[in-house]
């Protein structure tokens, strides 16, 4: 039976005491490697209001008993150069805790720099972790399991991952806390990257527009997704028509003038098989070319560019086909569905994530009927209807995204929300891109004197594109980034400070992302499933980095891990003990 903390009643007078010794010092965990990159992340977000990085947290068992969750006093020290007074944290039983320095609710000494509470910790997960984490050190004795720390998918530092010893699991000891994701557990072309053919072809769940091969309601076609977001006031069929009707028009999306590209109506439109006046969706031309988890871009330490909730994002990438010529086969017009996995729970998090592990499990081969009965498992809790009750139509997309050149060139990326409510709702609707501006401010003062002026806030992560700057006149958040050429596809500006700010400005845009800053030819994923080396290289080794040299200094390359970050995201996740998501850090990212 458990017992209250006067069990130890030592324990809340004594503890600040000795903290400095216990954390993390000589008890297992993370033993620090050489940096990679300079890893100034820490003191160039401590004055903007970033979330608060964490460098080390145990907990203290106030119980008698270890358990799934045990009431327990915790302890955290945050990176150097970091001010807060408060640092919110969720315990292992989903009660949103914030640990203090103010000498309150269980803090005893204000002003020493450890930040405590007291909330419940799940004892067993994380016991479980460091046999794990020594089961596979056994297995692969010559390759030192380690954890690494990303500033926005830069790798800034790794450690080697120590096992605790299973003698300090007792009451009223501290228990080092830290974050322990197995990158070598995840596959990434089973959980993260799915491109195989017998998945994308799969005759009972997709649809082959060219062939009229497969299932034309399986579900993973584009016919099931536009019927699952559709509501009763307007049916799927012109959902979808008004959704691509937007490209035959001009439109006016946040002060910009978004010209037409009418080709969309002779190569997509008038070839569309229709049905009594209606778009026949069961013979859409649209053909799946990946699903893809973006579980990293949740996270309890902060959103990303889009909100995506604790779960991240499930994306699938559809392209379309040409029925205009005499041929049929895709064309470089990409469509991507990009859901906000609609789990909040700590442990409906954890159990999504050890869903797409255990697709990288020995037992499930790729593409197979096991596998893809699994995989299918996965998306048909976020895809269909009532979903997400509280969005529009009930439905969890987050938005659509496009990139192509079919219609006209340049490369052009456009962005839809779900808008409106009652007979409203159910309108796809222009949107700015998220974190770019108007090509027109690229090179300009106006992006200068932005940058300039945020040079804290873009280096933390925590800032935004706003609509209009500088005044309320003039529209800066744009809505169609065009890109004409890879090597001028990257933002800059004569005078701007501090370069490191500029390429992260740069880096978060759509156009940066999808050219220079990634060394990447317009598409991550193009038309047949082939990935940008950006991601390729990731997924054939993730700990290899893929290099990309500044487009402005050019003796600074950066080593990108991105694969390497998401791999070892999903493991930690899945794995874990939910407190250990505090040591998460926020990315902002579009992509």
């Amino acid at each position: 039976m458990k017992q209250s903390s006067k069990k130890f009643p030592g324990v809340l007078r004594a503890w600040s005491g000795v903290v400095a010794a216990s954390l993390l010092a000589g008890c297992g965990g993370p033993e620090s490697l050489p940096s990679e990159e300079p890893a100034a992340a820490a003191q160039e977000q401590a004055q903007t209001g970033a979330a608060p990085i964490i460098e080390s947290m145990d907990a203290i068992a106030l119980d008698s008993e270890l358990t799934a969750r045990t009431r327990s006093l915790i302890r955290a020290k945050l990176a150097q150069g970091q001010e807060h007074q408060q640092v919110p944290v969720v315990s292992d039983s989903g009660q949103a805790l914030v640990l203090n320095d103010q000498g309150l609710n269980g803090d005893e000494r204000a002003g020493d720099g450890v930040f405590s509470a007291v909330g419940d910790v799940d004892f067993v997960t994380h016991r479980d972790t460091q046999d794990r984490i020594r089961d596979f050190q056994a297995r692969n004795p010559q390759t030192p399991l380690t954890f690494a720390t990303f500033d926005n998918r830069v790798r800034v530092s790794e450690q080697v991952l120590t096992p605790l010893s299973p003698d300090i699991f007792r009451p009223g000891v501290p228990i080092p806390i830290f974050p322990a994701g197995i990158s070598h557990a995840v596959n990434p072309k089973n959980s993260l990257i799915i491109t195989h053919p017998n998945v994308v072809n799969d005759p009972t769940r997709t649809y082959d527009p060219c062939t009229n091969a497969g299932n034309p309601n399986g579900v993973w076609t584009f016919n099931h997704l536009m019927r699952e977001m559709a509501s009763s006031y307007v049916s799927p069929a012109n959902l979808t028509e008004h959704w691509l009707r937007q490209w035959t028009v001009n439109q006016n999306i946040n002060g910009w003038s978004v010209p037409a590209r009418t080709a969309m109506t002779p190569r997509i439109l008038t070839p569309w098989p229709r049905v009594s006046g209606a778009l026949d969706l069961t013979r859409s031309p649209f053909k799946l070319v990946a699903i893809v988890n973006r579980l990293d871009l949740g996270g309890n330490a902060g959103p990303s560019a889009y909100a995506s909730g604790n779960a991240g994002e499930l994306r699938f990438v559809f392209a379309a086909v040409d029925r205009s010529s005499g041929t049929c086969g895709v064309r470089p017009f990409l469509v991507i569905f990009e859901y906000g996995v609609p789990h909040a729970s700590c442990d409906a998090v954890r159990t999504w994530a050890r869903g797409w592990l255990n697709l990288s499990s020995s037992s499930m081969v790729l593409g197979s009927s096991a596998y893809n009965t699994a995989l299918a498992n996965l998306t048909q809790q976020v895809v269909m209807r009532n979903a997400a009750p509280r969005k529009p139509n009930g439905s969890a997309i987050n938005q659509i995204r496009t990139n192509e050149e079919w219609l006209r060139y340049p490369w052009e990326l456009r962005e839809f929300h779900l808008m409106g409510s009652g007979p409203s709702v159910n309108r796809l609707q222009g949107q700015p891109t998220v974190l770019t501006p108007g090509d027109s401010h690229n090179d300009t003062a106006v992006l200068r004197n932005f940058i300039n002026a945020n040079t804290s806030a873009i280096l933390a992560n925590s800032y935004t594109v706003p609509p209009t700057y500088p005044t309320a006149a003039t529209p800066f958040l744009g809505a169609f980034p065009w890109i004409s050429s890879v090597t001028d596809s990257y933002w800059r500006a004569s005078g701007i400070s501090v370069n490191e700010a500029r390429h992260k400005f740069s880096f978060n845009t759509c156009s940066g992302c999808h050219g220079r800053e990634s060394r990447t030819a317009f598409t991550h994923i193009n038309e047949n499933g082939v990935l940008s080396p950006f991601l390729a290289t990731g997924m054939a080794s993730p700990s290899t980095p893929f290099i990309v040299q500044d487009p402005v200094v050019t003796s600074v390359s950066r080593p990108f891990f991105e694969i390497q970050m998401r791999t070892q995201n999903l493991d930690s996740v899945a794995n874990q003990s939910c407190l250990a998501r505090a040591f998460d850090r926020p990315m902002l990212s579009a992509h």
